[in-house]
């Protein structure tokens, strides 16, 4: 399958607000499914530390990522989160996707990548871990999630570019 990789567009906004509102109706537990409005997706747009990537496959998003840097001295560095339609998971999307985006937001600068990943969540650790992320801590017992009935770590990521 070919997938087209680039940096997020307006007429992308749209589809990503599908995905979010999906996202959210499926209990995901991404800070996307957290999106109400059109204008959050502008506003991460016009934040010239936030850098967004759309994955488009047959004229369709199907994936959307997002790397936070920090501000000031903690410029070096970038939060990541992405989102991957649920029909497209499996298929190694957000490994190819989460590197194409990496590579890019390196010759912005950023040498530092981290991620927080819900430890309940194994495909998204694995596809982390498959980028050569090293997990470097955890938030034990982040939250409780009422579907598994107990308490969820937050695990730490991180990969320098």
């Amino acid at each position: 399958m070919h997938y087209n990789f680039r940096q997020f567009e307006l007429i992308d906004i749209p589809e990503a607000m599908i995905l979010f509102n999906a996202l959210n109706r499926e209990g995901a537990e991404v800070s996307f499914a957290d999106v109400a409005t059109k204008e959050e997706i502008k506003e991460w747009m016009a934040d010239s530390n936030c850098h967004l990537y759309s994955a488009i496959f047959e004229g369709k998003l199907i994936a959307v990522f997002r790397a936070r840097a920090g501000e000031g001295d903690k410029k070096h560095s970038a939060l990541l989160t992405i989102a991957v339609d649920k029909e497209m998971r499996g298929r190694h999307v957000a490994k190819s996707f989460t590197l194409f985006c990496l590579e890019d937001i390196k010759k912005l600068g950023i040498s530092l990548a981290r991620a927080y990943v819900y430890s309940n969540n194994p495909s998204s650790i694995n596809t982390l871990l498959s980028c050569g992320f090293t997990v470097s801590g955890c938030v034990y017992q982040h939250h409780y999630n009422e579907v598994a009935g107990a308490y969820i770590d937050d695990i730490i990521f991180h990969k320098i570019l």
